[in-house]
């Protein structure tokens, strides 16, 4: 899987031990750590659960650590999301927030000549004192605001420890 450090922690966290991996759905797809899919199957706003006790907050960044090839990625990490306010809904484990989004839900969209990228969900638990407003741009989150993105400054910024859970999927 490559020297990435961020890619190197989530297959740790979740290699060996269950607990440590996000659900993703697309639609009724059940997506796998590590499956490739096509991305015409990963075009509507992902689906998360997690086995996390209710009243807890979470805030989650989806990244594209290939962009825009996986033997020349000069403009990853790319962010593909940003939500905080996930809470687990306790019937169903489905991580659902009524926060605005701070970075809506962009799509795989590797070039056509491009091997497959990797696309990263990183589950962190949203420290109380976390002002999320301070995230959000006026007008929004555009493709030069999303490439080369800086994940250890924001995770300062928003006082986050560690990754609390993961997962990722292959997608050309």
């Amino acid at each position: 899987m490559g020297d990435n450090p961020i890619i190197k922690a989530v297959l740790s966290l979740i290699e060996n031990d269950d607990s440590k991996v996000i659900g993703l759905k697309f639609g009724t797809r059940e997506v796998k750590p590590g499956e490739k899919i096509p991305k015409g199957e990963a075009h509507g706003l992902p689906t998360l659960t997690w086995n996390a006790l209710s009243g807890q907050k979470f805030i989650v960044i989806s990244l594209d650590i290939d962009a825009p090839f996986p033997s020349f990625a000069p403009l990853s990490p790319a962010l593909h999301w940003l939500q905080t306010g996930l809470e687990v809904e306790a019937s169903s484990g489905v991580l659902t927030s009524s926060d605005p989004v701070i970075a809506f839900w962009a799509p795989p969209r590797p070039p056509p000549i491009s091997s497959p990228h990797r696309y990263l969900f990183l589950l962190y638990q949203q420290p109380e004192d976390c002002d999320v407003g301070q995230f959000t741009k006026a007008c929004g989150y555009g493709i030069k605001d999303r490439m080369r993105w800086d994940l250890s400054n924001f995770e300062k910024q928003a006082k986050l420890g560690p990754v609390a859970a993961a997962t990722y999927f292959f997608s050309n």
